[in-house]
């Protein structure tokens, strides 16, 4: 929108009256979207355009200039500097200087002392952070923007092999301060996701291809919302919480089609994921108040973990 009002003031302020059939074809837009743009530019940046019957054509009456305050309400202005607030989890990363540089220009020059107090009352609780390599990241990005296949040395979580790998990156993703690649592991022949923390010696090859049609990263998750990680076949969970938390199951929304059964002395849910990894540590992290009963591999998989960590204990002193 803000690159069609910035040709639309240019055509006008050049004197040669405009029209929106003219300034649709030049845009490639509809005549609808121009007339928006332009009640937009009157209502909202207090544009002084008129019509000239006589010429056919837009013009302004006095001397105008937009400025970037012109584009912001208050509660825009108070929504930039929420998002700068919540950025604050990559703040170690190229995406937080980049999106912050971003969010400055637009606020700065419509910032006051209400909206600079503001800032001041918006926090976000300090998080584990993560240090990307700027190199590695402009690598990405460039092979995201040509769609090349990349290639890279990755070590795995456990930190254990170390296998060269060529991906078709798909998209970059943001979790809890950590940022992935998301793409089609040429290796494993399959979609994978990759820390960038671990990706080292990564170089952009010539080599091109077709971005899928489907290739957003949140489709594969089954509508569940438990982080990055993810498996290629979604599981029905059904998991039991007791006691304090049984509350903190009920406030949030863990899935799409979860399920909420509410017993005598514990509460239930019911919904299909991909993500086992996360809900196996959303469970333990919860003791003795989670216990799974679905899958039955998970729910064994679980208890043969309780078990390991009741042996440590035991071995403590």
């Amino acid at each position: 929108m803000l690159e069609r009002i910035s040709h639309i003031h240019r055509k006008i302020k050049s004197g040669c009256y405009p029209n929106t059939k003219q300034l649709a074809f030049e845009l490639e837009s509809g005549l609808a979207t121009i007339s928006r743009d332009i009640d937009y530019m009157r209502d909202r940046m207090y544009a002084p355009i008129e019509y000239d019957y006589t010429h056919k054509g837009y013009y302004y009456t006095e001397p105008f200039e937009p400025t970037l305050q012109n584009h912001l309400s208050e509660k825009d202005l108070r929504v930039l500097l929420a998002a700068k607030v919540l950025l604050s989890h990559y703040k170690n990363t190229p995406v937080y200087e980049e999106a912050c540089s971003i969010l400055d220009l637009l606020s700065s020059s419509a910032m006051n002392g209400k909206n600079a107090e503001l800032l001041n009352r918006i926090t976000v609780a300090p998080t584990v952070e993560t240090v990307i390599n700027q190199e590695t990241w402009n690598k990405i990005q460039d092979a995201l923007n040509n769609n090349h296949i990349l290639q890279f040395d990755y070590t795995d979580r456990w930190g254990k092999q170390t296998e060269k790998r060529r991906l078709k990156p798909y998209q970059l993703v943001l979790d809890d301060g950590e940022c992935l690649l998301f793409g089609f592991d040429e290796l494993r022949n399959a979609e994978r996701i990759f820390s960038l923390l671990r990706m080292k010696n990564v170089n952009v090859t010539d080599d091109v291809f077709e971005l899928p049609v489907d290739f957003e990263f949140g489709n594969r998750l089954e509508n569940s919302k438990f982080g990055a990680f993810f498996s290629n076949k979604a599981e029905h969970y059904v998991i039991e919480f007791y006691n304090e938390a049984r509350l903190i199951v009920k406030e949030r929304k863990w899935a799409e089609n979860q399920v909420i059964i509410e017993d005598k002395d514990k509460t239930i849910i019911e919904f299909d994921s991909t993500q086992f990894l996360k809900i196996k540590s959303w469970v333990l992290s919860n003791g003795c108040n989670a216990f799974p009963r679905k899958p039955d591999w998970f729910a064994k998989g679980w208890k043969d973990t309780v078990l390991k960590m009741t042996q440590m204990a035991q071995n403590i002193k």
